[in-house]
């Protein structure tokens, strides 16, 4: 196993690289802990590696749920097998229902634009001009508290 923790812009990109056994991911996620208290988006890239699906009891998830304990957090999971990639949506979904902000991607540059895309959940799927008028309105309500 190899892994390599880097910081680009204010972006973890955490790649692992051969991992074998349970133990190595838990090794691997314990090291990526350090950096999440000052950096709240983090991308997981797996290689080359065994898929896990039984990360629950293996305590897989808790490693995800300290890692992104405060709400702005953002944990992206990249693989470069399907096999890894079901594992990485099983991981995913146990994740999300513990709260936590994690998504499963095929593709890297989508996973990078969700990280970067700071937006609140809700006005990512208005358009500009739902957005727009939004902005308008809440201008008005400080217009007229400041009054």
């Amino acid at each position: 196993m190899t892994y390599r923790i880097t910081v680009d812009q204010g972006l973890v990109r955490a790649e692992l690289s051969r991992r074998e056994t349970v133990q190595e991911t838990r090794d691997f996620l314990r090291a990526l802990l350090r950096y999440s208290p000052v950096y709240p988006s983090i991308a997981i890239c797996v290689r080359q590696s065994k898929p896990i699906f039984h990360v629950e009891q293996h305590g897989l998830v808790e490693h995800l749920v300290e890692i992104a304990r405060a709400p702005g957090h953002r944990i992206a999971l990249l693989a470069d097998t399907s096999d890894l990639q079901a594992a990485h949506e099983y991981l995913e979904l146990l994740a999300r229902q513990r709260g936590v902000n994690v998504r499963s991607f095929r593709s890297e540059a989508e996973a990078l634009h969700w990280l970067r895309d700071r937006r609140q959940p809700a006005d990512r799927r208005q358009g500009p001009e739902e957005r727009v008028e939004k902005e308008r309105r809440q201008a008005q309500r400080r217009t007229v508290a400041g009054d």
